[in-house]
């Protein structure tokens, strides 16, 4: 399903999530006694419930700017978080492997052995094990 042309029943479920959120938002205002910005998250969430029971048809044009914002948000937050892993967790990784002298895929060439095949114990032939192979 293309997120560009959604059902009604996922505006719906949009307009309805909205009103949910800035409900919640609202909540927090009132709390803290924030009442002008608290009356600014009723009347959105006067709008997209309403929109969202009443007539989601209305919500295409919101949805479509949201999903676009999403889709920007979404490409710069899997660059940064993967960059991160990358330079946090696999290059120490990397590092230390190479301090120890490590080779877990035993890349090293060895011009005096024969063959590189590693000798496995062979495994029962029973089919039932391929029903749960992890």
């Amino acid at each position: 399903m293309n997120p560009i042309d959604p059902t009604e029943k996922q505006l719906r479920q949009f307009g309805l999530m909205m009103a949910g959120v800035f409900s919640f938002f609202g909540a927090v205002f009132i709390y803290k006694k924030w009442i002008i910005a608290a009356g600014v998250l009723g009347v959105l969430i006067l709008f997209f419930g309403g929109m969202g029971l009443a007539a989601p048809r209305g919500l295409l044009p919101v949805f479509r700017k949201w999903m676009r914002f999403a889709e920007v948000i979404g490409n710069f937050n899997a660059k940064v978080i993967l960059s991160l892993a990358y330079f946090f967790v696999f290059t120490p990784i990397r590092i230390i492997a190479s301090i120890f002298r490590e080779d877990p895929l035993r890349r090293k060439l060895e011009p005096d052995k024969k063959t590189y095949w590693l000798d496995c114990e062979p495994r029962d032939s029973d089919p039932k094990r391929y029903e749960k192979q992890f």
